[in-house]
C-alpha cells in the first residue's frame, strides 16, 4: 500500500456482520486500499507466469478487481520483462503510476537496482540475487551493476534478499525459482496459502504442481524470515 493510500478501515467496514473482521483481505482492502505490486526480470525467468499466479490469488479470493498488464519487450532474447499488478476492491487504471510501487519483486538484482526509484519510501522490495549480465556488457560495451544488492539495501525500502536459484535447487529444479519469489511475496498479501496453491495449479502443469507448492513453502519460510 502506497504511503498516501488510507491503511485503516473505517469501523463499519470492520465490523458489519462480522465478515471483515474475520477476512485478512477485507480489512487489508478497506478504506479503498490498492496493492500496487510490480515483477520484473528478464526473458525466460518466468515473469509472466508469476505474475498471473499473482493476479489469480487475488481473483480466487474473490471480491477483489484485479488489473494485469505485461511489457514483454525482447523477452525471447533476455531482454527485460515486467508485469503490473493492481489489487483493490476497485482498481481504475491497469498502469502503476510511476514512484508508486508498493510491492517490487525482481528476478534478476540488476533489473531490481533499475525498478528501485519506482517504491514508494518503506516499501516492499525483494529481490532475487541472480545476475544475468547482458551481452554487450560482457563484452566491455556496457557497464553492468555487479553490486546491486548492495546498493540497493539503502535503508529506503524493506528489503528480502532471496537466492531463487539455491532454494529451488534445493527444493530439485532451478526452473521453480520464479515460484520460490511468488512464495516470499506472498507472505505480504493477505491471501490464505490454500488460495494461493490453487492459483498456482492454474498455471503450471499439472506434472509440475507438486515440484511447485512445494518451492512455493521454501519461498513464503524465506519470506517469514
Amino acid at each position: 500500500m502506497s504511503a498516501k493510500k488510507a491503511k485503516t478501515a473505517p469501523a463499519a467496514s470492520r465490523t458489519r456482520g462480522g465478515k471483515a473482521a474475520a477476512d485478512p483481505a477485507a480489512r487489508h482492502y478497506a478504506g479503498g486500499v490498492v496493492d500496487d505490486i510490480m515483477v520484473v526480470g528478464v526473458g525466460g525467468q518466468g515473469v509472466i507466469v508469476a505474475a498471473a499466479i499473482i493476479a489469480d490469488a487475488a481473483l480466487l479470493h474473490g471480491g477483489l478487481e484485479v488489473k494485469l498488464s505485461e511489457t514483454r519487450g525482447m523477452s525471447q532474447r533476455g531482454g527485460s520483462v515486467s508485469s503490473h499488478i493492481r489489487i483493490g476492491a476497485t482498481v481504475i487504471a491497469p498502469s502503476i503510476s510511476p514512484g508508486e510501487v508498493d510491492y517490487l519483486l525482481a528476478f534478476e538484482a540488476a533489473e531490481g537496482l533499475r525498478l528501485a526509484p519506482s517504491v514508494v519510501p518503506g516499501g516492499v522490495t525483494i529481490v532475487n540475487t541472480q545476475q544475468i549480465v547482458p551481452p554487450l556488457a560482457a563484452q566491455g560495451e556496457h557497464s553492468y551493476p555487479f553490486d546491486a544488492v548492495a546498493r540497493l539495501d539503502d535503508g529506503s525500502r524493506r528489503l528480502t534478499v532471496v537466492d531463487g536459484n539455491a532454494v529451488a535447487a534445493q527444493v530439485g529444479d532451478l526452473r521453480v525459482a520464479g515460484v520460490v519469489l511468488v512464495g516470499a511475496l506472498s507472505t505480504h498479501l493477505p491471501f490464505a496459502v490454500e488460495t494461493w496453491e490453487r492459483a498456482i495449479a492454474r498455471n503450471v502443469p499439472a506434472s509440475w504442481l507438486e515440484m511447485n507448492r512445494a518451492a512455493f513453502a521454501a519461498g513464503r519460510g524465506v519470506g517469514d524470515a
